[in-house]
């Protein structure tokens, strides 16, 4: 499917027109939209279920959580803007005997931003995912590009979204949804194409370092760069040990063996690296990881193209030099199932190979071992930046190993003490974002609350008479939310001639 140049050049003009209606709502406002789109989306039933199990191969109990969790991200970010957390408002009174002028900031949406559906999450990062909710709770009209995987899916989702728009009477523009690979008459790629109009002011991306980065460079080379948010690729290494691999090395392998083919392995935060230095702990880990992975069943891709995907780069990777494979599920495979398989090489031989370094998009692991603890030091040193790292160990083992922990606090957005990283909570304190590759800002994070500032920036107002202000800096303080007043928080009102 192409689509018109005509048609999302009107996307972007919609979008345009719609972020001045938008500039003039309230936190108050939008969170009732928000809330109103959460329940619309919770009323959509089974038919979108079903839809997204036959277009994606997820099942049913996944695809249950992941609208749940869809459904809490706008009403639990609407509630976040609702109490002016991201506001962030600021007040300093004039003070004419000191010649202080009265300066008064917050922050407003950024102006409308172009969205990327993900392929593995067709609800909680697509269509009505975490970056259109933080976008619009942000106050920015929203076009999203909706994945190919699931194009029915996506459309269900943007009619929720849409008919929420009408009954409130927004513009059209605050929500548009666009399919299709190419402009028509072209081989331009349409979310090329959104990406370098003048309009558009942000985009949020989930997806390939390969895509991200390519949107990233599109951005960076308009006339007026603009920001993009990626989260790209990630190979959230596994440290593990020498105590905890003592005490729990058997639990350890099947831990990580059920995070690395959760989902079949099509989890951004999937654990594909472990690092262990060699002895008789990890001799009793490989042993139990072995007999874990053959007894895990191929599955379903999410589609045909990411299944080829899958199969080319973990022969790609198991078929380097020094390089085994470990184990791999004994289940036959049929053709679109990913087999979960297991690799093994040495320290010296993973610091010498980048492609040992790449992610694999499915249930491959790659099995580190190493002649000591200065090598693995070395390869924490070696990481490029992720989204998560695990530390597996006992306090004595953090005791002991303090050089490395302080070493991959530059490397991750997330640091796990035990545990392993595909579970992401939509909270406020959540870190879905890391250094480079993994994302293109690690400043900032795609889930949780704290998602919205992206999409936001400041704006002072100087010596303004009241009436013009925003209802977030009124002397009256008429939505009563926190705000700094001379360096002190408070909900009350202002009387700036006392």
């Amino acid at each position: 499917m192409n689509q018109k140049k005509e048609y999302l050049d009107k996307c972007v003009e919609q979008a345009a027109e719609a972020y001045q209606f938008l500039k003039t709502t309230t936190v108050r406002d939008r969170a009732k939209f928000m809330h109103a789109v959460a329940d619309r989306i919770e009323g959509i039933g089974a038919e979108l279920i079903e839809t997204a199990n036959r277009e994606t191969s997820l099942p049913f109990p996944r695809l249950e959580g992941e609208k749940a969790r869809t459904i809490w991200q706008w009403r639990s970010y609407g509630n976040a803007i609702s109490n002016g957390l991201y506001s962030e408002a600021r007040i300093d009174l004039a003070n004419p005997e000191k010649g202080k002028n009265d300066i008064r900031k917050y922050n407003l949406g950024i102006g409308p931003v172009v969205v990327f559906g993900a392929s593995n999450f067709p609800f909680a990062f697509s269509t009505a995912g975490g970056d259109t909710a933080s976008a619009i709770a942000a106050g920015c009209p929203v076009i999203v590009k909706g994945h190919s995987g699931h194009e029915q899916t996506s459309t269900l989702m943007a009619k929720a979204i849409s008919e929420v728009v009408q009954e409130f009477g927004w513009p059209e523009g605050v929500f548009n949804h666009v399919l299709g690979s190419e402009v028509e008459g072209t081989k331009e790629k349409i979310g090329a194409y959104l990406v370098a109009q003048s309009g558009i002011k942000a985009v949020g991306f989930t997806g390939s370092y390969w895509g991200g980065k390519a949107l990233f460079d599109i951005a960076n080379q308009r006339e007026e760069p603009i920001p993009v948010f990626a989260e790209m690729g990630s190979i959230n290494p596994v440290f593990a040990f020498g105590h905890i691999l003592e005490e729990k090395a058997e639990a350890l392998a099947k831990e990580y063996a059920s995070s690395l083919t959760l989902g079949v392995g099509q989890f951004c935060t999937n654990p594909g690296l472990f690092i262990a230095v060699k002895g008789e702990a990890l001799e009793r880990f490989k042993v139990s990881l072995q007999e874990a992975i053959a007894e895990i069943n191929s599955a379903n891709m999410l589609n045909q193209g990411i299944y080829s995907h899958y199969e080319k780069n973990k022969d790609l990777l198991s078929n380097q030099s020094d390089v085994a494979v470990l184990s791999e599920s004994k289940s036959i495979a049929e053709s679109g199932q990913g087999r979960p398989r297991v690799a093994l090489t040495s320290a010296a031989n993973f610091l010498t190979n980048e492609v040992l370094a790449e992610e694999v998009f499915g249930p491959f692991g790659l099995l580190i071992e190493a002649d000591s603890i200065a090598e693995v030091e070395k390869i924490a040193q070696n990481l490029k930046g992720q989204l998560t790292i695990t530390f597996a160990g006992t306090e004595k083992d953090a005791e002991e190993n303090k050089t490395i922990f302080n070493i991959i606090k530059d490397k991750a957005g997330r640091l796990l003490f035990n545990g392993m990283p595909t579970g992401v909570e939509v909270v406020y304190a959540m870190q879905h974002g890391g250094p480079f590759p993994s994302s293109t800002d690690p400043r900032f994070t795609s889930v949780g609350p704290d998602s919205i500032k992206r999409f936001l920036r400041p704006l002072a107002f100087q010596n303004w008479p009241d009436q013009f202000l925003p209802a977030e800096l009124k002397n009256g303080n008429p939505l009563a939310i926190s705000r700094l007043v001379d360096g002190t928080s408070t909900k009350d009102s202002i009387n700036p001639n006392q």
